[in-house]
């Protein structure tokens, strides 16, 4: 006869034999889990450290200017040479809705246009990735003060020629910090919402090197194209276009019949464009 133990599921103790085999076999199978899942984790995107100040308002102020969007260019500091250091602050409206709106309300009410004047507006601020937007709300009463500027600082421009890139369209509320994706399919349905509604919209550029950029964008003639981008929103495209970088933002102005879906990768090989610093 066979001496090879054997185990019947229904006895109360299993042969040592058989014991020592299902132990080894299961501290085996409990150590692939554990590879499997820290690999599966250490795949996934890192989440976004966005930030969005929820119920939280912060006085700002900076000369407002219409062009290329609505934004305050506000000096946050000075260089090591004593050069005053300026941050673009892109305005957004409350949800769905870009700024635009809301300053024109502003403007009837003080009788005055703000472009080019120093104001102070109450909004939520959203920030990531040395980015940062002001949510401003008919509701928080966001006019502070409009004054002269002391000194009006001539905007820096410098043309970057023309370009051709590969990259996603961004809703930039959403992306830089209040939803998390702010990108991709996920976040298609909202983030078409959000330009349509006239919120200035972001072309992401990432490349294999892990360097990583972004623009605003206008139309050839540097008019909003919010209309005619919601059908490529949140999927890689390429596009051709003149690059300005005007202050700390690069301006694409994009070619008509340019934009082109590219497919399903999911890594940009555009190169990315050399900026200069932005002091005054």
């Amino acid at each position: 006869m066979d001496n090879k133990e054997f185990y019947i599921g229904w006895q109360s103790q299993a042969p040592a034999g058989f014991a020592r085999h299902t132990r080894k076999v299961i501290f085996l199978l409990a150590i692939i889990g554990l590879a499997m899942a820290i690999t599966l984790a250490l795949l996934q995107k890192k989440f976004s450290t966005g930030t969005f100040e929820y119920g939280q308002l912060t006085e700002v102020k900076g000369i407002y200017q219409a062009f290329p969007v609505p934004s305050l260019r506000v000096m946050y500091g000075k260089d090591a040479m004593g050069n005053a250091v300026y941050m673009t602050l892109p305005l957004v409206g409350y949800g769905k809705a870009g700024a635009s709106g809301v300053i024109r309300e502003l403007e009837m009410d003080n009788g005055v246009s703000f472009d080019h004047k120093q104001v102070v507006f109450k909004g939520t601020l959203i920030y990531h990735d040395g980015k940062a937007l002001l949510q401003i709300d008919r509701h928080d009463h966001p006019m502070v003060s409009v004054t002269e500027a002391a000194e009006e600082v001539p905007a820096v421009q410098i043309d970057l020629g023309e370009v051709q890139l590969t990259g996603e369209i961004l809703d930039p509320k959403c992306y830089f910090g209040v939803m998390k994706p702010g990108l991709g399919k996920p976040h298609r349905d909202c983030a078409i919402r959000c330009i349509e509604g006239g919120i200035s919209p972001v072309f992401y550029v990432y490349n294999e090197k892990g360097e990583h950029q972004y623009f605003l964008m206008l139309d050839e003639k540097g008019r909003p194209m919010n209309s005619e981008l919601k059908n490529y929103v949140a999927e890689p495209v390429s596009l051709s276009a003149r690059a300005v970088q005007i202050n700390d933002w690069t301006i694409l102005y994009v070619k008509s019949g340019s934009i082109r879906r590219t497919g399903g990768i999911s890594i940009f090989k555009s190169d990315i464009i050399s900026c200069r610093p932005y002091h005054n």
